[in-house]
């Protein structure tokens, strides 16, 4: 046969055109498995980067929580700022692991969590209910009233609720929250 008759025949053509194919593919294969050492090494000093930078927010946050010891109204206005702190943060580690769908949950709770600390701080140091409170938590009163555990109360329930109520029947009513999980 010659040359010029194998071209014509379909499964010499096929089999030449798989021949191809397979230098094609192993040379691809060749370029890959060259540039994963390099691919590995770019992993790595991306999980060091990442630990790095966890354990200087661990750090941070001991240093945060030193501080933050020393007065009830700076306790406050520190938690909604290290809250704001700690949404930058998890932003910053969930971009490093490239995980952007945890990033916005994250950035999401965060602010959350920040707005309410924020407003729980402001009320505590602006209102007088808040100083108020504030004052009765630093003598440990705020704990026997909103548990109905003050002489001449006792607890009551009905269908609307739970109540304190006083025992004379006269006086002041208020209801009793059921405790929430932190």
């Amino acid at each position: 046969m010659c040359e010029a008759e194998d071209e014509d025949d379909p499964g010499i053509r096929a089999f030449r055109n798989l021949q191809d194919t397979i230098k094609k593919s192993e040379q691809a294969y060749s370029r890959a498995a060259t540039q994963l050492p390099d691919l590995a090494k770019q992993l790595e000093a991306l999980d060091a980067k990442s630990t790095k930078s966890a354990q200087r927010v661990e750090e941070a946050a001991q240093e945060v929580t030193k501080h933050i010891k020393t007065d009830r109204l700076f306790l406050f206005a520190a938690c909604g700022f290290g809250a704001i702190a700690l949404v930058f943060c998890s932003a910053f580690l969930g971009d490093i692991k490239g995980s952007r769908a945890g990033y916005a949950e994250g950035f999401a709770e965060g602010q959350r969590s920040a707005k309410e600390r924020d407003a729980l701080g402001e009320w505590a140091a602006s209102s007088p209910s808040g100083r108020l409170a504030y004052q009765m938590d630093k003598v440990g009163q705020i704990q026997a009233f909103g548990m109905c555990k003050i002489e001449g109360y006792k607890v009551k329930t009905d269908r609307k609720g739970t109540w304190c109520v006083s025992e004379s029947g006269e006086g002041l009513i208020w209801p009793i929250a059921p405790p929430t999980a932190p």
